[in-house]
């Protein structure tokens, strides 16, 4: 019996996650479009950041599934690394992180995931301490009219990052993002343009790291000389990675 429960655990999930959820099994109570800076219209602070991370436009669903309640967002981004980068920001208070999707958040009352160039969120009202299949399921539903063509790829400087991604791996183009991922590296940001940071937290070491991405070789030069030697770990033509 010790060795058929988990066996008949793991059927169970599976056979959940094939159930392909159809547009007559969910009852849409109210939806809503917003795009470019009608964000603002949304939510009460925090467009900003969106729209730094090239935000182009959202569809918000409540719903019933299943006799529960569930909140759908889905956010269009500009690029597959700013719907990453957007939702590596949101990603803390995991319970299950990368598990289902390649990239995922489980928290007790959300479950964040992208794909392609779109990040998605779904905030339910019964909290779990599990995994939300049907919350899976509904973005799944949700996922099949997105763009899955287009990826991202994370800098090989970092190639040895850790199986989970998920809240520890952020990835910023902006000082909003900055000021929320990694404040304290925010004075050494300030007046560079046209950049892009990946940032992975160790937390076997308590040691970060930072990888540095820019064409403005002035940024480039700036940014070196505020680091100490010891902090500068390698170094490109156009990159900079280095501890903090």
């Amino acid at each position: 019996m010790k060795v058929l429960l988990p066996i008949i655990a793991f059927s169970l999930s599976a056979a959940i996650l094939q159930a392909q959820v159809t547009d007559d099994q969910i009852t849409v109570k109210r939806e809503r479009h917003f795009k470019g800076e009608a964000l603002y219209g949304f939510m009460n602070g925090g467009s900003e950041l969106y729209l730094e991370y090239g935000f182009k436009n959202l569809r918000a669903i409540d719903v019933v599934y299943k006799g529960e309640e569930y909140t759908v967002e889905i956010y269009k981004m500009e690029s597959p690394e700013d719907a990453f980068g957007i939702y590596s920001i949101h990603t803390y208070g995991i319970l299950f992180a990368d598990t289902v999707f390649t990239y995922d958040c489980h928290t007790t009352m959300q479950l964040q995931t992208i794909s392609g160039d779109t990040y998605y969120t779904v905030v339910f009202e019964k909290p779990s301490k599990e995994i939300n299949y049907d919350a899976v399921n509904l973005v799944k539903h949700y996922m099949i009219e997105a763009d899955t063509s287009a990826i991202f790829t994370i800098p090989e400087q970092l190639s040895e990052i850790v199986i989970q991604k998920s809240g520890k791996l952020k990835f910023m183009r902006g000082p909003l993002a900055v000021l929320a991922a990694v404040p304290e590296l925010t004075d050494y940001f300030k007046n560079l343009t046209n950049y892009k940071i990946w940032s992975l937290k160790d937390e076997k070491s308590h040691i970060s790291k930072a990888f540095f991405y820019s064409k403005n070789e002035e940024s480039i030069t700036r940014l070196k000389s505020l680091l100490r030697p010891s902090d500068l770990i390698l170094q490109g033509n156009d990159w900079l990675l280095f501890e903090f």
